[in-house]
């Protein structure tokens, strides 16, 4: 797409990814460390459902498909998009006619459109989650409609990606939608993966919708304190028996969830099913949800090195100050003034102070009532990544009392989740 002289490092850019069960587009703000997603939009046509049975892909989620893209052209064309990275994966390389449809695909889409390899796909999933999670220490897994990838992850690189073919589409269909059958499935097939020994009392970093929706349910029924999905953290042992809890559940009790995305319906046990079966096969002690996935690790990919460098934490703040701050330099002013008067914090402390130092002034805006409330919000809902949830409800307690707030029944509940020591930081 031509920018007509634009600088198009400040346009839009675009992500298309055509899974085994959805079809999805994702415009960014730009090509940043931190980008922040403008317009996403998901078509769950289920090209890959019946594969194993057939070899080919399901004949009228390929057209919904290739509807879906041609809208995609459409909606980019209308944005502005300066770009678009466009990739495949499970079903479209192993389908016997997985080539005719790319060709279709890129008629409508009006790009062309890159078939991932199952390692590419890993490493890709690999390096969205290091760039929302650079210190992650682990296994990524990415579940899609057609596949699982694995990756193991440490001191922010990764190893070589493994793939199977335990995606929910896939896995049903093999095992004839029998649950004991898949976790017999799923059990042989991680028996092959090397090095699931040495991730002993480490996390699992899970990517994928069904995932995501799993981990929705669960914090539902929690009742967590802070409503954002990622870096959401479940412990082994709640892991190991929600999961459990999931796999056993028909169609009809889980239509009854109100969480459950319905179109993830019959797909929600079996992702729960690999998630339980991983969890005990590597002996890991968490799950944690990352947001960040392939279509991040795909623009991550295309940043210079100096950019890949930055602190995602810091350059999102940084990026919010500038947006609705006053004066782009105060931040800067303040983390200069500021640093003094905190000697003796670890590094990680360090980092919340100079993030709310960069967002000290972007409530300015709000009516001087509202500002406090409005500001600790905004803070605990925001797009943020490099970030836990402790440390993301520190700095809604820090906007909350840099404006002066005293309705407590806002701040209660996080206060108690983060504890007394990381509230009086906040003060």
């Amino acid at each position: 797409m031509s920018n007509g002289g634009t600088d198009s490092s400040r346009r839009p850019v675009g992500v298309v990814d055509i899974g085994s069960n959805s079809v999805r587009l994702v415009i960014y703000d730009r090509l940043t460390r931190s980008p922040v997603a403008l317009f996403n939009e998901k078509s769950l046509c289920a090209i890959g459902r019946n594969m194993v049975t057939t070899g080919m892909l399901d004949e009228a989620g390929s057209d919904a498909a290739v509807a879906a893209l041609a809208r995609f052209r459409e909606v980019t064309g209308a944005v502005g998009v300066s770009r678009i990275e466009a990739v495949a994966t499970a079903a479209v390389r192993d389908a016997r006619n997985g080539n005719e449809f790319v060709v279709r695909a890129r008629d409508a889409l009006g790009v062309p459109i890159r078939i991932l390899t199952g390692e590419d796909e890993a490493r890709l999933a690999g390096e969205g989650v290091l760039a929302a999670i650079p210190d992650a220490d682990g296994v990524v897994g990415d579940l899609g409609g057609g596949s699982l990838e694995l990756v193991a992850v440490s001191g922010g690189k990764q190893s070589v990606g493994h793939t199977l073919p335990f995606g929910p589409l896939r896995l049903m269909d093999m095992c004839d939608g029998k649950i004991e059958r898949a976790r017999g499935i799923v059990d042989e097939g991680l028996e092959k993966v090397p090095g699931l020994d040495k991730l002993k009392g480490k996390s699992l970093y899970a990517v994928g919708g069904v995932w995501r929706n799993i981990a929705r349910i669960q914090m539902d029924e929690g009742e967590h304190a802070i409503r954002v999905l990622h870096h959401y953290e479940i412990a082994r042992e709640r892991a190991l028996s929600f999961t459990n809890f999931l796999a056993g559940l028909g169609r009809k009790s889980l239509e009854q969830i109100e969480s459950v995305t319905r179109r993830r319906v019959e797909a929600i046990p079996y992702g729960a099913v690999v998630m339980e079966r991983l969890i005990k096969a590597a002996k890991l002690e968490r799950v944690v949800i990352s947001s960040f996935g392939l279509r991040e690790g795909v623009l991550f990919s295309k940043l210079a090195a100096e950019e890949r460098a930055k602190d995602p934490l810091i350059a999102a703040c940084e990026d919010l100050s500038v947006r609705f701050g006053r004066n782009p330099a105060l931040g800067r002013v303040l983390d200069r003034w500021t640093a003094p008067l905190f000697p003796g914090h670890d590094k990680e402390f360090d980092r919340l102070r100079r993030a709310a130092c960069f967002l000290a002034d972007t409530g300015w805006r709000e009516h001087p009532d509202h500002r406090a409330e409005l500001s600790f919000i905004h803070a605990l809902n925001a797009p943020l990544i490099g970030v836990d949830h402790r440390g993301r409800a520190l700095l809604a307690l820090a906007m909350f009392h840099r404006y002066d707030g005293d309705d407590e029944r806002q701040i209660k509940r996080v206060e108690r989740f983060v504890g007394e020591d990381v509230a009086r930081q906040a003060v």
